[in-house]
Formats: C-alpha cells, sequence, structure tokens
C-alpha cells in the first residue's frame, strides 16, 4: 500500500509516479502468526473480485450448487453515459487506476417529477413553467420540459382561435380539445419515458401547462401518470389563482394581445376577445380544494406570489420548488449588476487574492457612488415601487466592499437604511486554489495540462483545491432566490465570475454559457426582468485602461473551440432573451 498527496480533485499534483514511503505494516493481533500475501494470492484475489458479479449472472449459483442468488445489476450504464454525469475528470494514475469523480449536482435523484399547473388563463400559469424549468436546469442540472396544450393546439389546429373555441357548450371543438389535450400528454409521457443517453440516470422534471380547471381533467391527469411516476407524491398540482383586476389586465395587455392567435387584430378587440374565453372557463372552473383534494400534493399561489398555500408537500425537490414559488412574482423591478473597480491584484495580471483597489479603481467608486444618487435613487420609472429602498448586495472580499465605500446610506422617516451593505459570501468570486495570486503566464508555465483542461472544460472545470463555476452556481442560488423575491431596486457588486452567473440566470441563458458571458468592467448593466424577457442597459462609468483580469475567474487563458461558440451564442442572445 502506498500514499500519495492529492490535489482538491483528488489527483497527483505532477505527473510523476515514483512511489511514495510504505506505510508501516499492520499490527498483527496476540496469538496469532503474521501472515503475509504472496503476488499469485494478490493476483488471484483480484481476478475472483472482477469475475464475482459475472460468475453469478450467467450460472445463478453459488459455486457451491446452493440456491440461486440474484446479483444481476438491474440497470448498467455504459462509460460514455456515465461519463456526462462527471463535474471533473480526476487523471488515472498507477496508484489510482480508478479515481473519485465528482459528479454533477442534481435535484431528482434519479426520481421522474410531473408538475401539473392549473388556473384561468391569463394567471401567470405559462410564466411560472418557463420559470421552474429554467430554475431547475440552471441551478440543479435536472432535465426539465414544458408541454404547453396551447403550443399543441397550434401545431394541430393552426392559429386563429377565437373565443367561441372554448365554449364549452360547443360540443365540436370540445372534442378537439380533448384530442389537444391527450396528445400534449402523449407527448409529455413519452419524453419521461425515453432513454436519453445524457441524462436518463439523472431522473426528469415534465411540466404539463394548461388551464386543467375541472376535477374531472385532474383525475384523468392522474390516472395517466400514475403508472409513470414513483409515486402520488411525485405528481404535484400548481394553481395560480389571482383576483386583482389590475395585474389580470396587465398580463393580457403585455402577453396575450400578441398571441399568434390575435396576429393583425387591433389590441382592443384581441383584449375582449380574451377577457370572453376567460369567461368561457369560470363556468366550469373548480379550484383546487382541501375538502375534495386533501389526498393530492399541490401548490397555490395567490395574486402573483403575495401569498402561498401548499397540502401534502414533502421531499428534497418538492422542497425546492415551494422555496422558488415563495420568492417568485410578476413586478417589473431594475436589478443593477457591477463589477467591483480594478484592484491591486488586476493591475499587476494576478488573479485571485483579496487585494484592494488600484487607484483607477478607487476613482471608480467615486463615480459610482454619483450614479447611485443620481440613477437609481431618483429613479421615477414605473419599474422602481420604491427608489428610497434600494438594495446594496457586495461579496465579502475587499474590492467589493471598497467599491462600495462612498455610497451614502440614509436612514429614511420609516427606519429604512437606503443602501445599507449586505455582504453575501455567496458572492466571493471563484476561488482559484493552488493558483491564487498567481499570473496566467505563472499557471502556463508550472501547469500547462491545468490551462488545458480549463479551456476543454470552464464550466466543470475545478482549480486544484480550489472551485469551478458549477461550485459558484450552486452558491450563487441563495442570492439569486433574495433577488427574484424584491420589489425594490437592488444594485449588486460582485465579481466576474459572479456576475456572469447572475447576468445568464436572469436573462434565460443556460448554465453551460455563463462562462463565457463577456461582462464589462467599470460598467453598471441594468437589467428588468418580465414576464417573458429581461431588458437590458449598459451605463459606461469610466473608460477602462483594459488588460485586467478578474481574480480567480480569468488565468487569460485562450479559450478552446468550444469556449468560442459558446461566446457567439452568448452574444446572439443577449439583448431580448425570452425566460
Amino acid at each position: 500500500r502506498m500514499s500519495s498527496t492529492t490535489n482538491g480533485r483528488g489527483a497527483s499534483p505532477s505527473s510523476s509516479t515514483s512511489p511514495s514511503p510504505s506505510l508501516p505494516p499492520p499490527k498483527s493481533s496476540p496469538g496469532s502468526p503474521e501472515k503475509k500475501m504472496s503476488k499469485s494470492t494478490l493476483k488471484t484475489s483480484q481476478t475472483f473480485t472482477q469475475s464475482f458479479s459475472s460468475s453469478f449472472s450467467k450460472s445463478g449459483r453459488s459455486s457451491s450448487g446452493n440456491a440461486k442468488l440474484s446479483l444481476t445489476p438491474t440497470r448498467v450504464f455504459s462509460k460514455s453515459r456515465t461519463d456526462k454525469l462527471f463535474e471533473d475528470h480526476t487523471p488515472k494514475t498507477s496508484y489510482n487506476p480508478v479515481p473519485h469523480h465528482r459528479r454533477r449536482p442534481f435535484a431528482t435523484n434519479g426520481d421522474k417529477f410531473a408538475f401539473v399547473m392549473v388556473g384561468l388563463p391569463a394567471r401567470g400559469k405559462t410564466y411560472i413553467s418557463q420559470k421552474i424549468k429554467h430554475y431547475f436546469e440552471f441551478f440543479h442540472s435536472a432535465p426539465t420540459a414544458v408541454f404547453n396544450a396551447g403550443q399543441t393546439r397550434r401545431k394541430m389546429l393552426g392559429a386563429k382561435s377565437m373565443h367561441t373555441f372554448f365554449d364549452p357548450k360547443n360540443l365540436k371543438t370540445s372534442k378537439l380539445r380533448e384530442d389537444i389535450a391527450k396528445k400534449t400528454m402523449e407527448n409529455l409521457i413519452s419524453w419521461l419515458r425515453e432513454d436519453n443517453e445524457s441524462d436518463s440516470p439523472l431522473g426528469r422534471i415534465a411540466i404539463y401547462d394548461a388551464t386543467n380547471t375541472t376535477r374531472r381533467r385532474r383525475k384523468w391527469i392522474i390516472e395517466s401518470l400514475t403508472p409513470v411516476l414513483q409515486s402520488r407524491r411525485h405528481l404535484i398540482f400548481i394553481e395560480s389563482v389571482c383576483e386583482n383586476k389590475d395585474i389580470v389586465e396587465s398580463n393580457i395587455l403585455s402577453v396575450k394581445v400578441s398571441m399568434p392567435d390575435y396576429f393583425g387584430l387591433d389590441p382592443k378587440d384581441a383584449m375582449q376577445d380574451f377577457i370572453k374565453r376567460i369567461e368561457h372557463y369560470k363556468k366550469s372552473y373548480e379550484p383546487l380544494d382541501s375538502k375534495f383534494d386533501d389526498q393530492l400534493s399541490w401548490i397555490k399561489t395567490f395574486d402573483g406570489g403575495e401569498s402561498l398555500t401548499m397540502n401534502r408537500i414533502k421531499g428534497s425537490l418538492p422542497g425546492k420548488l415551494v422555496t422558488l414559488l415563495m420568492n417568485l412574482h410578476t413586478f417589473p423591478r431594475p436589478i443593477y449588476l457591477s463589477r467591483h473597480g480594478q484592484s491591486v491584484y488586476n493591475a499587476q495580471n494576478r488573479i485571485g487574492g483579496d487585494s484592494g483597489l488600484s487607484e483607477e479603481g478607487e476613482e471608480y467608486a467615486k463615480v459610482l457612488a454619483e450614479y447611485v444618487e443620481n440613477e437609481i435613487l431618483n429613479h421615477n420609472g414605473s419599474v422602481a415601487r420604491n427608489a428610497r429602498h434600494s438594495r446594496l448586495y457586495i461579496s465579502t472580499m475587499q474590492r467589493s466592499i471598497q467599491t462600495t465605500k462612498w455610497i451614502r446610506h440614509t436612514v429614511q422617516t420609516d427606519g429604512w437604511v437606503t443602501m445599507r451593505p449586505r455582504r453575501f459570501a455567496a458572492l466571493d468570486e471563484v476561488y482559484a486554489g493552488k493558483f491564487d495570486g498567481m499570473s496566467p503566464e505563472e499557471i502556463l508555465q508550472q501547469a500547462p495540462e491545468e490551462s488545458k483542461l480549463r479551456q476543454e472544460d470552464k464550466l466543470n472545470y475545478r482549480y486544484p483545491r480550489g472551485e469551478s463555476y458549477s461550485d459558484a452556481i450552486e452558491r450563487v442560488q441563495l442570492v439569486a432566490l433574495q433577488l427574484e423575491r424584491h420589489r425594490d431596486p437592488v444594485l449588486v457588486v460582485a465579481h466576474n465570475g459572479i456576475i456572469r452567473i447572475l447576468y445568464a440566470y436572469f436573462k434565460g441563458l443556460s448554465r453551460e454559457d455563463a462562462p463565457y458571458v463577456e461582462i464589462p468592467s467599470n460598467c453598471v448593466i441594468k437589467l428588468v426582468p418580465r414576464c417573458y424577457t429581461c431588458e437590458e442597459e449598459h451605463e459606461y462609468l469610466v473608460k477602462s485602461n483594459g488588460g485586467e483580469k478578474e481574480g480567480g475567474e480569468e488565468g487569460g487563458e485562450k479559450d478552446g473551440a468550444e469556449g468560442r461558440e459558446a461566446k457567439s451564442r452568448v452574444r446572439s442572445s443577449t439583448m431580448e432573451t425570452p425566460i
């Protein structure tokens, strides 16, 4: 047996395979002679271990001929499939031929879930469905898909379905709507059952996006999904209830009148037709009820996130779903993202560390304070509900703290402290581990293999004894949920890697694209999340000298082909990306 020094991913820091000092032999128990294992014994033991399961699966009997033992695995995944579950690939060595890989984080634990939307039209069901999908894919690597009955209808029958199509007294269209529901369900079940090479071990989340307003329809859904899911607790109904007329009208005007059904129609006529469609559904609407639906798992949200009720919600993933729904709302509000000012390490082209600001960084800090006073706190637009209740989020690192030191914190008459800084360790930069404080040239010279590994997979590459982007995404989830909840303006001053993650999440980009988002320095990015888009503005406050590299994140190496492709993807989708 040999011992060896390993890096943070369980692999030797160098390619050398020289043996380490041998461990002392184990002490023999009193009264028993010490036994030595010969080379032939070792070889025999290894051969037996390798052939043990196969001998049982072939014969079904032990070597002594006793009764059968069922040792055949229920499912065996090929190497190509399981490789896709790994976050990092620890290199094999002579002393560690089967290394421990860190696997992707995923929330389903191999289970399959179905979330079924319930509610009248224009209640935000599709918005909630898309937010659930993006959240679980981005933060939990959970394969998620939305199956929308309206899209199925348009594929089967085309657009231009006026309100009479949804009249329950129209027997002809009632049969067509039943067929649409069945087709949507068939697609959902087929997706849940299909054996996908890339994600089948991870489980899946399917979202059935339709009105489902009657108990008869929900009973049919339960009967259809029961053979596919592990238990009834894997089927969760999500009802969106909205009695606020202003919210309903806002949803109709912002989304529904621009649907393909109303293409070329006057917005006023489109709105009147859609209101009649809602009235048709109200005639047969049966909300989820604790009396009639006590045995089902369900969650009800009221008036765009004002309150929430749930029934029989158990388990880790359903708990994450509840946490997300508790923080969702449809009110537009500005989120301001900014990298910290240039740090001393930035100016020296060194990554990581916890240095203070350079002279250029100090200049940006003062200009940023003026921007906060003149733009954020005096914002009179409709997206800012209460600018004087603006919030400030920063990391625990000196360069982030010093960038915000000139911002005033005025105490309001109601006791609120404007722009009170809240420090989050979750906003700290991606940790560079052994390379903390080094220049990109030094890294390339001392560890060329590490630079190559990072170019190949920037998302999952983990610095030796440090972090990967996937690690950072996991911890930034906390701040993202806070930003989802707030309705007042928020300014986030953090680091390149962290701003990339927050930007990618709110712009609807994938986690694979996050490491390649280009975030300019000395610039404030204003995001305004809306139901299906996220508006974006850039305000450059100081002309940058360029050349600085964000600590613990960039490393200065050139991206490979995958990185260039991802950057191109990001650039083409950052202006008006639907969530």
